[in-house]
């Protein structure tokens, strides 16, 4: 392999992981639970989502 396509292939694997790491950081400090519009709603609690199931 080429001196370049070494550092590309090094760049975008930066590019890959570090958005995967940023991403789970994100997650561990807001968790999905939390966020959104459902997130504090009383109808958003996994026993009256749960019963919408068939």
């Amino acid at each position: 392999m080429s001196g370049i396509a070494i550092m590309m292939m090094v760049l975008f694997m930066v590019v890959i992981w570090g958005g995967l790491l940023v991403s789970v950081l994100a997650l561990r400090r807001h968790p999905d639970e939390k966020s959104g519009v459902l997130g504090e709603s009383q109808y958003a609690t996994d026993e009256v989502l749960s019963s919408y199931q068939q």
